[in-house]
């Protein structure tokens, strides 16, 4: 009889915390933050791209070989006022050199040097006997290096020196006929023939053009960046370029900077023109780095965001103390209190609770974060004196895990962004394309009525390395 007594109070016990507890629970419902129900007009800072663009000065050189063949001087030369007459030809046969001072490149050109006596005074007999001239002449040129404003390389070449491997001399038997002087003036002569050659040659092929235009045109490419609800796009409109040559021992390299803004289109039929290359204008040399500073906006609607909450909680249940909640529906939304999550619960705490806190960005982890996410007190309250403190926690921290993959995309997709909008340009047998260090710097994060905006301050080192010049027609150097 005791015992069944004390069941029946146990049980009655129960019955009433229990009903106590609903009682607390419904006439304690904690009050929602006010909804934010403006929609946030979002600024996106103009974009700089630096784009180091280099060449190896020994490329350069390849390409000076591989086009540049041929006789520099083919020439009847009269000797001794017109006693003498001898056939010359200066031909190159051992490879071009280029180097760099750092401020100007040097080019070598080895020259094989061959002459015949054609006419003597000394009659035809003896002037067959007199032995062929078989010597090098090695003439060194100089030049600064500029950029033109078709974007093509620009040189001006002189000759610097010139020296002899052996002085020229006409020898018969043990006479010798010293032709030096007359040969300098031949050569000082046709200098101005060569530096003009060198300089036309290398302004009309070596040219930055293909890959300056290429990267221009790729950034005003649109970007797919959203596919649900509606398609929406992302596109550079470039506004700027210009470009600064530097030289060092072994590259030469063109310091580009592009600017750009980002514009967010839903119709791509409707593009904006694209706007074309505009000539080449020089960069100052304190605007000269090679960091890109890139601002990037993306976003991400609430609607989407509830739509992947309530596909993973909807229907979960927690449990703790012998007391069960089951989770019927969640709900985010901009508040006062920065980003709102509403938890509609079924079972023993049947009620809609309030979890606010302010999406952030971590510089050290480089992931979006949500700073002081926690129940409001109204909502605490109801926990705490219905003794679930645990269940408080435990709702909490599975919520806030599961709602920074949901944010994770807005930080994760940039990274792609950059790399797609720079790297487009197309990369292959004559390019060669790096992106390195990308960080980003931070995060400006608005809440609107629809959507969580955010505009990414995007720091990384491009850089392009110019392969190949294709070499044209092979040019035969001649006397005309």
């Amino acid at each position: 009889m005791k015992k069944t007594s004390i069941i029946i109070g146990l049980i009655a016990g129960v019955t009433i915390s229990a009903a106590l507890l609903l009682v607390l629970v419904e006439t304690q419902q904690p009050k929602p933050p006010q909804a934010v129900k403006k929609t946030v007009s979002v600024t996106v800072p103009t974009s700089t791209i630096n784009l180091p663009i280099t060449y190896q000065v020994e490329q350069l050189a390849d390409y000076l070989n591989n086009k540049i063949t041929g006789t520099f001087l083919e020439k009847h030369v009269s000797l001794n006022s017109g006693k003498e007459e001898i056939y010359l030809t200066l031909t190159k046969k051992e490879k071009i050199t280029v180097s760099s001072t750092g401020k100007q490149l040097i080019c070598t050109l080895p020259l094989a040097v061959d002459g015949k006596v054609v006419n003597s005074s000394l009659g035809k007999t003896l002037s067959k006997l007199l032995e062929p001239i078989q010597t090098g002449i090695v003439i060194t040129l100089a030049t600064p290096v500029a950029l033109d404003s078709r974007w093509n390389l620009s040189t001006s070449f002189e000759i610097r020196e010139y020296r002899w491997l052996t002085e020229p001399v006409l020898h018969l038997g043990p006479f010798r006929i010293h032709i030096k002087d007359q040969l300098d003036k031949e050569i000082q002569e046709k200098s101005e023939y060569l530096t003009h050659l060198l300089d036309q040659q290398i302004n009309d092929e070596v040219s930055l053009k293909p890959t300056v235009d290429g990267v221009w045109k790729d950034l005003q490419k649109p970007i797919l960046i959203n596919k649900r609800p509606s398609e929406v796009w992302l596109r550079f409109v470039c506004e700027d370029i210009k470009g600064r040559i530097d030289l060092d021992t072994e590259t030469i390299t063109c310091f580009t900077r592009l600017k750009t803004k980002q514009l967010i289109i839903t119709d791509t039929t409707t593009v904006v023109k694209t706007v074309p290359l505009p000539e080449f204008t020089l960069l100052p040399e304190t605007e000269k780095v090679s960091t890109s500073s890139i601002y990037l906006y993306a976003y991400s609607f609430f609607a989407e965001i509830n739509e992947q909450l309530n596909g993973f909680f909807k229907g979960k249940t927690y449990s703790a103390k012998g007391h069960t909640v089951t989770i019927k529906n969640i709900h985010a939304y901009a508040s006062v209190k920065g980003l709102t999550i509403a938890v509609q619960t079924d079972g023993v705490l049947k009620s809609k609770f309030f979890i606010s806190g302010r999406p952030v960005f971590d510089t050290s982890s480089q992931k979006l974060k949500i700073q002081n996410f926690d129940f409001g007190v109204d909502s605490q309250n109801v926990f705490m004196q219905a003794g679930e403190e645990f269940l408080h926690n435990q709702i909490k921290e599975a919520i806030a895990s599961r709602l920074h993959l949901s944010l994770d995309p807005l930080i994760s997709r940039i990274p792609e962004l950059v790399h797609d909008a720079i790297s487009k340009a197309k990369a292959g047998k004559a390019i060669s394309l790096t992106l390195d260090g990308l960080t980003i710097k931070s995060c400006n994060i608005q809440l609107g009525a629809e959507k969580i905006h955010l505009v990414a301050h995007v720091l990384t080192e491009a850089h392009i390395h110019l392969k190949r010049i294709k070499t044209g027609k092979i040019i035969d150097i001649t006397d005309d």
